[in-house]
């Protein structure tokens, strides 16, 4: 077992929680987010079978004998790695559920999007809840005893000081685990390894022949832009490609989990899908090896402003990874108005509450970098948001009650109980 192996996954409670009242769970990610782990730690002291359709010979048994693979093990846990590879397992498993409602039944796991692989007969409605992996969070690569909740500690008051300034080899490291094994050139070849890998193998096997050259393309391309919103005759033009060709790419991409989305927010919910989403490949150090972007370019004339994509970027995925874990359940959106007014995050909880985040790369943070929360929240009174500027410093500030400066890293140093 690795070192890495040791770390914690705080995706763990919520799988745990999921198999005590639903027949099938389903853990989805990127490849090598660590999806067979988590599999072994929630495996480990049950009454459980494993099984891997990457292993050739259970791959054959599962598209050959369906039936046989499922009904298997019936009394206790049977868990399938990598399901989206035999999707004839999707309709006997249906079966073999509605025989028999029991909890903690199956547990799958896939590096695709089950419901989106060709040949699935059924989206298992009713019977089944999807985890969402994702690589590790700074809480995990800093072995959290308990996993960091920044929303619900910042709703709290944001309690405690004395956070380091941000390393911009925290940002560029980025978490898949095999990555984060490794020295910094060691893990760049991985990640190129890993892109190439992806776009001739598993993007050929989801969807047929002829993705490699425009997968990497695409990936590479939204890698150059961090965080930003999807405009898709942008993409479309830099791709010499069409609009409707640009859609497969993204859907292929969001389908291996590779890309991740933010809604726009607006005060009327149906609106919300008027306005572009802003996209971002699902990790940090996969978005700068892919830009060929170093710790040492952070500081350059030309390489701030990418920079700061990154770091928005980043920000937004941590929040995203402790969603799944946070008591205080949340959506995730950004904000752009007609006026030009935005933030880089807005967070919604599912009780109405709203914060708007701003994230600068600057360790002197001025009136002028909250200028937007301000305007927001008088815009948005009635709503009471909470404003937050976070920066790469080691400022922590409350002003006005409502707004707080604080450095980035406090979205996982921070202490709450």
């Amino acid at each position: 077992m690795t070192d890495d192996a040791l770390r914690p996954r705080f995706a763990l409670t919520a799988v745990e929680t999921a198999l005590s009242d639903t027949p099938v769970v389903v853990i989805q990610g990127a490849r090598q987010v660590g999806k067979s782990t988590l599999v072994q730690m929630v495996t480990a002291g049950r009454d459980a079978r494993v099984i891997t359709l990457d292993d050739p010979l259970a791959l054959d048994l599962a598209q050959d004998d369906p039936k046989a693979v499922i009904g298997q093990y019936p009394a206790g846990l049977l868990a399938i790695d990598e399901a989206q590879r035999a999707p004839e397992l999707i309709l006997p498993l249906k079966a073999n559920v509605d025989a028999s409602r029991r909890p903690g039944r199956f547990l799958l796991t896939g590096s695709a999007d089950l419901l989106q692989v060709k040949g699935v007969g059924d989206s298992l409605a009713g019977r089944a809840e999807t985890v969402e992996m994702m690589p590790f969070s700074q809480g995990e690569l800093a072995r959290r005893p308990t996993g960091e909740d920044f929303v619900t500690w910042l709703l709290a008051g944001a309690p405690g000081d004395g956070f380091p300034a941000l390393e911009p080899e925290t940002v560029i490291r980025g978490g898949f685990p095999e990555a984060c094994a490794r020295s910094s050139s060691r893990a760049g070849q991985w990640l190129s390894d890993y892109v190439a890998r992806l776009a001739g193998h598993d993007a050929r096997e989801l969807r047929g022949g002829g993705y490699a050259d425009q997968l990497s393309a695409l990936l590479t391309y939204l890698a150059t832009l961090g965080q930003t919103e999807l405009v898709k005759a942008g993409l479309a033009r830099h791709l010499g490609v069409a609009e409707s060709t640009v859609d497969v790419y993204l859907r292929l991409a969001k389908t291996m989990r590779l890309v991740q989305e933010y809604k726009a927010w607006n005060r009327s919910p149906h609106r919300r899908l008027m306005h572009r989403p802003k996209v971002s490949l699902v990790d940090t150090g996969l978005s700068a090896r892919l830009s060929n972007f170093t710790a040492a370019k952070a500081v350059t004339a030309g390489g701030k402003q990418y920079y700061g994509a990154l770091v928005e970027q980043f920000v937004a995925l941590e929040l995203t990874k402790q969603r799944l874990w946070s008591v205080t359940p949340n959506t995730l959106y950004h904000f752009r108005d007609l006026d030009g007014l935005e933030a880089d995050l807005m967070i919604e909880t599912d009780d109405g509450r709203l914060i708007a985040i701003e994230v600068k790369t600057t360790t002197t943070p001025t009136r002028q970098h909250w200028r937007n929360l301000t305007v927001l929240h008088e815009r948005f009174a009635d709503r009471g948001i909470t404003g937050v500027l976070l920066h790469a410093g080691d400022t922590t500030a409350r002003l006005h009650d409502w707004l707080h400066i604080l450095p980035i890293t406090a979205l996982w140093l921070h202490q709450f109980h």
